[in-house]
């Protein structure tokens, strides 16, 4: 047994050379060894996890394989690469998007602009802006709930601006994850909805937190993969249009409330959620994003993921794409042809 109470830092170093010498461990086996508690155990295990030196693997008594210091600095150095490049990708088409704009268009339109953004810092802000959009909508209320699982306290407070919109003849339609519609709460609030003749729908992912109002008002997250940074509220026809598309396409891909059946584990083919998974994978996405998208937590995906590759018999999560898109499991043979272009 190791003793002194080692720094986070330093359990982490035991742990991984324990990883290391032993191969086969425990999380209890870990604490004992190592003179920790097994909740300390398992935040070192993240934290290696999280850079790379401990992967996912169903057949270890840990439930993780090591990784080289070698092959995970490669890998995170891949990884950098890969994001500067799509960022530069990013930025260039961003550029030539402004100066297509500056010249071809700048004079079309009337100089009178109807756009104005508003900076909602905070949630009462957001609240009351909840209950102005509530009493101005005319004609129809849009609402997207990605992310985590709404508190009671929000679903209460939305049910009843929606209610009321509803009264009105205002019509309302609402998106939930597939995790979310498990919840009781939400399952309540889904009910309560539809019985008030809402149109409510389910989807495997969703980008982001959204509500448009009519064509003319939207409210949308500072920062998509963190909506405690706040929302923008989105006045005017000139970018709330273009809202509405995206969250169309959303409802499109979506599925009906109550119309989704969860997969057994014994299935052959993918539930939605692990189909939507494998597709974020395939595009390159990060797994906080596919985690948020899909409403899980990033060890609880980390561990989909995992268990997605031992039941395929592959061995990266691109294979497990195109491993999918072979069987015909996808739908379709378009990640096939990204990976031999």
């Amino acid at each position: 047994m190791v003793r002194g109470n080692p720094t986070p830092k330093e359990l982490q170093q035991r742990l991984y050379e324990l990883a290391l010498q032993q191969g086969s461990w425990t999380t209890r086996e870990a604490a004992a060894l190592l003179g920790a508690t097994e909740e300390e155990i398992e935040e070192a295990t993240d934290s290696l996890e999280n850079v790379g030196l401990l992967r996912p693997s169903p057949r270890k008594s840990s439930g993780y394989a090591v990784v080289a210091p070698e092959v995970a600095l490669g890998r995170l150095f891949a990884q950098e690469g890969h994001q500067i490049a799509r960022h530069q990708e990013q930025l260039a088409h961003t550029r030539e998007a402004m100066i297509s704009v500056a010249r071809d268009y700048l004079g079309v339109r009337s100089p009178a602009r109807t756009l104005a953004i508003e900076a909602l810092p905070t949630a009462e802000h957001e609240e009351s802006f909840l209950d102005r959009a509530a009493d101005v909508a005319r004609q129809e209320v849009w609402l997207m709930h990605g992310g985590p699982t709404p508190s009671a306290e929000f679903l209460d407070e939305m049910l009843l601006r929606c209610l009321g919109m509803l009264s009105s003849g205002v019509a309302v339609r609402a998106l939930f994850l597939h995790q979310q519609a498990g919840d009781r709460l939400v399952s309540g609030h889904v009910k309560e909805l539809t019985h008030a003749g809402a149109q409510v729908r389910v989807a495997s992912h969703l980008p982001q937190r959204m509500l448009i109002i009519d064509w003319d008002l939207a409210l949308v997250p500072v920062d998509p993969e963190n909506s405690a940074q706040g929302f923008w509220a989105v006045h005017g026809t000139e970018l709330v249009p273009a809202l509405r598309a995206a969250y169309d396409h959303c409802w499109m891909a979506a599925s009906a409330a109550g119309t989704h059946v969860a997969e057994g584990a014994s299935s052959q083919r993918l539930s939605a959620v692990e189909e939507a998974v494998i597709r974020m994978l395939a595009e390159g996405m990060k797994d906080e994003t596919i985690a948020r998208r899909v409403g899980v937590s990033p060890r609880t995906l980390s561990r989909l993921i995992s268990t997605l590759l031992d039941r395929l018999g592959v061995q990266t999560r691109f294979q497990a794409a195109l491993e999918l898109s072979r069987r015909g499991w996808l739908g379709d043979d378009d990640l096939a042809q990204e990976g031999a272009a």
